[in-house]
């Protein structure tokens, strides 16, 4: 099935995530007008539909399924639309339907990612400008205590006082599950290597670093749920700590959704498995070392 094209207006596409840091105002690709997006609650739940749509179009709900926020749905790469242009990946609109306004998008950094060992990911989120979209990276790596981690920067903040920060999504190991989380998931970490703390902005610091070490608050959860009692019902996502401070700004919960809807996405192709992102590292590695 080919996607359909949403907009005639061009997709403008910045370098990953090195750019002005101070954007206050969240539009979108309506050349002919500046549209907010609606705030996100403090839990959301992903929901497919029972129709011919299937899992090409599914929907982020509130309290129940009848709440849809905003349809979610499965480019093919097949049109070549939108930012993410002939990879595969996700359109999130702003709005219940397809027919709303594409808000953000994302996908693998490279055009056969999902099938290959390049586990990083790319997040579009809206410009500075309307009907820019803006090029986030979100990283993939091991960790030290033999699990999974995805790791991004972002704006935090409202207005003038935002600054670039780095979170993680780390894999809930089945010795640290919790009663919300007994099918698994994942939690996401803020990492506090904010300037204040002597790290620059927009360093997301994944060489080098450890997902043990330095200041880390939980501030969102991503649980499972378990096929056979709730089959049109994947995941629910959670903001929790600071995470639900308004201080955060939507830009930073609009991120938290991108990636975890990501995340989910990658898990359907294996990529959230140890085993394929250690050797995903390994390859990343001798790459590196034969351009030096």
């Amino acid at each position: 099935m080919q996607d359909k094209g949403k907009s005639n207006v061009e997709y403008t596409k910045t370098a990953d995530a090195d750019h002005d840091s101070d954007a206050s105002s969240l539009i979108q690709d309506d050349a002919s007008s500046s549209l907010s997006y609606r705030p996100f609650p403090a839990a959301m739940k992903i929901y497919y539909q029972w129709n011919l749509a299937g899992i090409k179009v599914f929907h982020v709900c509130g309290e129940t399924e009848r709440d849809r926020l905003f349809a979610v749905e499965v480019h093919t790469g097949h049109s070549m639309s939108g930012p993410l242009g002939a990879r595969p990946g996700l359109h999130l609109y702003n709005g219940p339907k397809t027919k709303d306004s594409l808000l953000a998008a994302t996908g693998s950094e490279s055009l056969f990612g999902d099938y290959a060992l390049n586990n990083n990911s790319r997040i579009f989120l809206p410009g500075h400008r309307t009907g820019d979209f803006v090029c986030e990276m979100m990283r993939v790596h091991t960790t030290p205590d033999n699990t999974v981690a995805f790791r991004f920067s972002i704006e935090v903040g409202l207005g003038e006082k935002m600054r670039r920060e780095a979170f993680e999504w780390k894999k809930i190991k089945k010795n640290e599950r919790e009663d919300n989380t007994h099918n698994g998931g994942f939690k996401l970490f803020w990492l506090h290597r904010g300037p204040e703390q002597g790290y620059p902005d927009g360093d997301s610091g994944i060489q080098g670093s450890s997902s043990e070490g330095g200041d880390r608050e939980a501030v969102a959860v991503m649980s499972w749920r378990s096929f056979l009692t709730s089959p049109k019902h994947p995941f629910d996502m959670a903001f929790i700590g600071s995470g639900l401070s308004e201080t955060m700004g939507e830009r930073w919960r609009l991120m938290v959704l991108m990636t975890v809807l990501r995340v989910w996405y990658m898990n359907l192709f294996g990529k959230t498995h140890r085993a394929p992102v250690a050797l995903g590292d390994k390859v990343g590695d001798k790459e590196k070392v034969a351009h030096q």
